[in-house]
């Protein structure tokens, strides 16, 4: 399978080292190993430095691009892009590329790329850097956010929490858009040195800022040494954040990484060596500030903590209690708590050991390789849609709960090249599966409601302003509320199989008019062809359906019994499902007791009971109508009665009842008002006109119901 094409733009520089920054490379290395695709990656300044871009660079599927290139920027220098420069640079690459999938790191180039919908629908969204509680987002805010759930191809987050906050804010944005994209450790073996075979060392590896509480750490470090001779403290990282508070942070927190005592300060290191040196301490250092209590972020740190085998200090909130349990026991929420839970860390090896084991088991379930195999899925989610957006047909999505009159028509638009079908099929006149259905209105050009029910009223409150709603109005509509609850202006056109089902439908819901028509349903010339005819055909009845009993089963059997009376050659073909196989049927007592009676009468019938034969439901409806002379319509209503016209194809004569819009539809000679009418039809019918209306039967449905002609006003309603 051809791989797609990757842009990685996001906010994290690799030159410098943080936790940002390692998510960033690891996300690349990450896609990079699923095989699936080819990647050009962002660098925000020119990529100098390998402790995090060696392996990227020795990455055959990676491609670096540098970002501050004289060639992006009409031969202007940069040191380093801004984020808005990071957005632009993404939108030239992508119109040249044409990338099938773009992940995106930072808000402001996120928001940025909401200009370019082209390149937005293509972004995979992770945005640490928004307000994490929903009440301090401004109006502004959330519909920029709301512009970015719904835009996007999918939304990563770190962890349930995010997507919590995400969903608030937009009740629309599907969960399967949503994937959860926890911190990510390399692998790592599961036997490590115990903390009693440790030494008294602690340790820190990331930036230094104040809400970090960097500082604090390193100055509360001379109570803990002076009480511990043999400890020591490894703090590692190079990125000292400028802080307005307190004054000086800078220079503060370097003064204390050069000159505390037992405070030894390695700078940047590669994530290897960081590893290296975790192993040999026997707790990290994870404390923050309070005010960071609410965050719904974990830090990458307590896993690689985990990962080497040693314990954590970090705060009590309840992200963390999630996480490891409220029986953690080395929460620290102040100074005092911190320099004690250090103390203990250093000294009791089981509560150490305790924490260490409980943090193991976290970082088990957040490796390099687990991350993996979940991409690999995402990546296969996000080809389908690429390859139904690539064809450049347009993608029409059918809904409904009964799509066999469907068929046909998309079998006939599928041959124009022009489209290509998504099926949301309903379990019901307005049961469906919610989740799927948002899934696939994402992907749709065209919404095409077969039958207006559920369907058309969901739909038509939920479909984009880009998108194209249609539907088909068949006859059962007219008694039930869901056109009437449906959003009319977001319905672009509703086409009636007739003229009658269309005065019906009006009169009991006036939709507007110039917003419909009449298209009658699509009658298949190339599978219902003539064939000859048996011997008995002649003096056969055929009937195709015969549940609910509006098909007025009894009709037909009247009819025979008249035939019966005169010639005993006649017999009556039922064809299609047992009306006892239908589970709602025999819920209704008035239809079961009116086949219960129908079932008596020619069971009991000296000359029915070997005259009325019912054969299988099947797609053999061609070769059984062969069979039969006369088929028969002898139904209460019907919005067109497809049989009449499948058997007229076939070279079968209709005798169809004039329920309401019968003689609309069909040859008005061959529309009777009773079974007397429908006798003498029959009867006075010489075997030569026989023979010779075969002929003009199909020949009448071939130049009133043409497939060219009713596909035609199907396509300039999708078309126009």
């Amino acid at each position: 399978m051809k791989k797609q094409k990757v842009l990685v733009c996001a906010n994290p520089d690799l030159n410098y080292i943080d936790g940002s920054s390692i998510w960033l490379q690891t996300i690349t290395l990450a896609l990079s190993k699923t095989g699936k695709v080819d990647i050009d990656f962002v660098a925000k300044s020119t990529p100098d430095r390998d402790e995090l871009y060696k392996v990227l660079k020795e990455d055959d599927n990676i491609n670096i691009i540098d970002g501050t290139s004289k060639n992006y920027w009409n031969e202007k220098s940069f040191k380093r892009l801004s984020l808005p420069m990071m957005a632009e640079l993404a939108i030239k690459l992508d119109e040249m590329n044409n990338y099938d999938i773009v992940v995106v790191r930072g808000f402001d180039i996120a928001k940025t790329l909401l200009n370019y919908p082209k390149t937005i629908s293509k972004c995979w969204i992770y945005l640490t850097d928004i307000p994490q509680n929903i009440n301090e987002y401004s109006d502004e805010l959330k519909q920029t956010i709301q512009k970015l759930a719904l835009g996007s191809n999918k939304i990563l987050c770190q962890t349930e929490g995010f997507k919590k906050l995400w969903k608030e804010i937009e009740p629309n944005l599907l969960d399967s858009k949503i994937k959860i994209y926890t911190p990510v450790i390399p692998d790592f073996e599961q036997n490590q040195k115990t903390v009693a075979q440790r030494e008294e060392i602690a340790i820190y590896a990331g930036k230094y800022k104040n809400e970090w509480k960097t500082l604090d750490m390193a100055l509360s470090w001379n109570e803990i040494y002076t009480k511990l001779p043999n400890s020591k403290l490894i703090m590692i990282g190079d990125k000292i954040h400028n802080e307005p508070f307190p004054e000086n942070f800078a220079t503060l927190m370097k003064e204390a990484l050069e000159n505390t005592l037992q405070l030894q300060w390695l700078g940047a290191l590669s994530r290897e060596n960081v590893y290296e040196q975790l192993q040999k301490a026997k707790v990290g250092l994870s404390w923050r500030d309070e005010g960071l209590n609410d965050i719904v972020e974990y830090s990458t740190k307590i896993l690689e903590y985990g990962s080497a085998g040693c314990a954590a200090i970090l705060n009590r909130n309840l992200l963390h209690e999630n996480l490891l349990g409220n029986d953690y026991p080395l929460y620290a929420n102040s100074k005092e708590e911190f320099e004690q839970k250090l103390l203990l860390a250093l000294t009791d090896n089981e509560v150490c050991q305790k924490a260490a084991d409980k943090l193991k088991e976290l970082a088990t379930r957040h490796t390099f390789t687990k991350r993996v195999e979940e991409m690999k899925d995402w990546l296969n989610e996000s080809q389908e849609k690429t390859q139904i957006k690539s064809t450049n047909k347009k993608v029409i999505l059918v809904a409904g709960h009964d799509l066999k009159f469907f068929t046909l028509l998309q079998k006939k638009l599928e041959e124009t090249k022009k489209y290509t079908f998504l099926i949301d099929k309903w379990s019901g006149h307005n049961k469906h599966d919610e989740a799927k259905s948002k899934d696939l209105l994402e992907q749709a050009d065209i919404i095409f409601c077969e039958w207006c029910l559920g369907n058309i009223k969901w739909y038509s409150h939920n479909k984009k302003p880009h998108q194209k709603l249609i539907a088909r109005f068949h006859l059962q509509e007219k008694d039930l509320p869901y056109l009437a609850e449906s959003n009319w202006d977001n319905i672009d056109h509703i086409g009636y199989v007739s003229d009658y089902i269309f005065r019906a439908g009006q009169s009991e819901c006036a939709f507007t008019p110039s917003k419909t028509s009449t298209i009658p349903n699509l009658l298949d010339d190339a599978k219902f062809t003539p064939k000859k005819k048996t011997g008995d055909a002649r003096y056969t009845l055929g009937i195709v359906g015969v549940s609910p009993a509006r098909k007025r089963l009894d009709r037909a059997i009247d009819l025979l019994e008249e035939f019966l009376k005169e010639d005993s050659r006649y017999c009556l073909r039922v064809k299609g499902k047992h009306p006892l196989e239908y589970g709602w049927l025999l819920k209704r007592e008035d239809e079961l007791k009116y086949y219960k009676n129908i079932f008596e009468r020619i069971n009991f019938s000296e000359t029915l009971r070997y005259k009325v034969i019912f054969d299988p439901a099947g797609d053999d409806v061609n070769e059984w109508l062969s069979l039969v002379g006369f088929v028969l319509s002898p139904s209460d209503f019907e919005s067109f009665h497809m049989a009449v016209g499948e058997g007229m194809l076939t070279g079968s004569i209709p005798i169809v009842w004039n329920w309401d819009g019968a003689n609309e539809i069909w040859p008005q000679e061959y529309v009777v008002k009773d079974v007397i009418q429908a006798k003498d039809l029959i009867l006075n019918m010489s075997q030569e006109e026989f023979v010779k209306k075969q002929k003009e039967c199909r020949n009448w449905v071939l130049e009133n119901y043409s497939v060219d002609n009713i596909v035609g006003k199907w396509m300039e309603l999708i078309d126009g």
